[in-house]
């Protein structure tokens, strides 16, 4: 019978091997996957298996040789002459937010060396999680020499004065905050990266009737990439939540950007009723999907109908829930399972205010990121 442990007794456990320090240095080897553990749904703790636990311990405190002898030992001759140098990844993160693009990244295997973020709060939470990073504040007074060598750079540029729930106040890219956009290209055109990620409202496609977005286009291919974009929603990626957003992937030197947003094929997943399926391009994200328990009424409009505007107000009961609101408005979150509360559920912290609320409102979503950094991944090893 396998035996189960919970967060609180694996961390006493790798206390006493100096791999912990306490319950969040657990919880950081189980968010970058390096700690197999596994959980029911949203509102119950992580379990770790004993095996898995002393499987890991095994290999942070084992010698590199021992690890490679006992991996030969059991898969024969694990390397061939003809397996490719594996190449290594180093991100760099603007806009960085409470780091969504960068916890993405690293779920891929990759490693965040740089990060870049002007708001208090965001930068506290930045500090907590990736405390041994260089953190830059104001994107406007960065230098190029201030950034290290990194061949991915991702991030979202401020969205305000593109999104539509600004209707009637957009300014594009010629508002202060999506103006950011051109100091970003300043930094690509003089570090040239390998590969630019960028995450932004689809407001970003129509702005200014296209011509924001065809400025964007252009002045990438004028760096010397190829661009793609494609329009991608988290609740397809097992996230209980619509949350639609344009994805553009830029390549230095050639289209393979394609290759990594439109894959060969299709693939089946659940639909958002989780009653049945049907094909899409993505893969690999619709297990939790089915699972969905958390649901909202934004600004408190119970009985509008989802069709009413941009920010359509009323109770979503279809297994997603809107986009939580940045601007921190009257949104009550609530589940089937429990007693009715604002802004508070089991497994929703009853902080979720202010500072948390829009934080979370205008994170990225982890999921797709990660899918993205892996089809890089993919996509270079195809080369």
């Amino acid at each position: 019978m396998t035996t189960l442990l919970n967060v609180t007794e694996a961390t006493e456990i790798l206390k006493e091997h100096s791999l912990a320090k306490d319950i969040d240095s657990t919880r950081r080897y189980i968010r970058l996957k390096e700690l197999p553990a596994t959980k029911e749904c949203n509102f119950t703790g992580y379990q770790i298996s004993k095996e898995a636990l002393d499987t890991f311990i095994w290999v942070k405190t084992s010698k590199t040789s021992d690890i490679v002898n006992q991996i030969m030992g059991m898969k024969g001759h694990y390397f061939t002459e003809n397996n490719k140098k594996t190449k290594k990844y180093k991100v760099a993160s603007f806009f960085a937010g409470i780091g969504g693009f960068d916890l993405g990244c690293e779920r891929a295997g990759m490693d965040v060396v740089f990060q870049c973020e002007i708001n208090k709060f965001s930068q506290q939470v930045l500090k907590k999680n990736w405390p041994n990073i260089p953190l830059a504040g104001d994107i406007s007074k960065l230098m190029p020499e201030d950034i290290p060598e990194s061949n991915i750079w991702c991030g979202g540029f401020p969205c305000q004065d593109l999104s539509l729930a600004n209707q009637g106040k957009r300014k594009g890219l010629e508002g202060e905050r999506s103006g950011l956009f051109y100091k970003y290209s300043e930094l690509i055109e003089a570090k040239r990266p390998d590969w630019v990620v960028i995450e932004n409202v689809p407001g970003l496609l129509n702005s200014h009737s296209g011509e924001d977005f065809r400025v964007l286009i252009q002045k990438m291919d004028e760096l010397g990439y190829g661009v793609s974009w494609r329009v991608l929603d988290a609740k397809y990626f097992g996230t209980p939540q619509r949350r639609r957003r344009v994805y553009i992937v830029a390549s230095l030197g050639d289209l393979r950007s394609t290759e990594v947003l439109f894959e060969r094929g299709t693939n089946p997943i659940t639909d958002k009723s989780g009653l049945s399926k049907r094909q899409t391009s993505t893969r690999g994200h619709d297990e939790s999907l089915s699972e969905a328990n958390l649901y909202s009424i934004q600004h408190a409009g119970i009985g509008r109908k989802h069709t009413a505007g941009p920010q359509a107000k009323g109770f979503r009961n279809d297994g997603e829930t809107y986009t939580l609101d940045s601007r921190g408005s009257a949104d009550a979150l609530c589940s089937p399972d429990d007693a009715y509360r604002i802004r508070e559920t089991s497994g929703v912290s009853g902080k979720l205010d202010s500072n948390r609320y829009r934080a979370v409102g205008n994170a990225v979503a982890v999921p797709i990121v990660e899918w993205i950094a892996r089809r890089i991944i993919e996509v270079d090893k195809n080369q």
